[in-house]
């Protein structure tokens, strides 16, 4: 059973972008007009500017993030990507292992019940589903918004009396 299937997921800009954008560049402003107040530093203070606009611009690629779905036969791998620049791993989950699947939330989940905790979709969870996954480690709990197509093709790895019930 060859199955293959990928999902992006980009994250809505909301306040927190925002914010962190603006005040990034107030800080290359401020860097940029204490050159003018001190005129013997004024070259120092320009290649500090310079600096400090390249660290706001490489800040800024960790403002704006989306997730990545990938599918391949039982194994579903949750990818954080920045800025569409870097990409990290956040869990690689066996399919076959899931326990449950149920509409989420966004309530709070229990730290001390789940070895590791998954978020991966908006923080508005409208159309948000807690995966629960069993395991010689513990139980995991994934957060997704799988499209129709990635329901589709995990369904065909999920346990059938999980499935049965799954995305309704």
């Amino acid at each position: 059973m060859d199955a293959f299937c990928e999902q992006l997921v980009p994250i809505k800009k909301g306040a927190k972008f925002y914010l962190g954008t603006f005040g990034l560049w107030f800080v290359v402003l401020l860097i940029f007009l204490f050159s003018f107040l001190y005129p013997p530093l004024m070259t120092l203070s320009l290649i500090l500017t310079a600096a400090a606009g390249y660290g706001a611009y490489y800040l800024m690629g960790f403002l704006s993030k989306e997730y990545e779905y990938i599918i391949t036969d039982d194994i579903l791998d949750i990818d954080i990507i920045y800025s569409k620049r870097s990409r990290k791993r956040i869990a690689s989950l066996k399919l076959s292992e899931v326990e449950s699947i149920e509409k989420y939330n966004g309530a709070e989940l229990d730290k001390k019940r789940y070895k590791g905790i998954y978020i991966a979709c908006n923080t508005d969870f409208k159309d948000a589903y807690k995966f629960v996954f069993s395991g010689d480690s513990g139980l995991r709990v994934a957060v997704l918004e799988p499209n129709e197509k990635t329901r589709r093709e995990m369904l065909k790895s999920i346990p059938r009396f999980v499935g049965n019930t799954a995305f309704k």
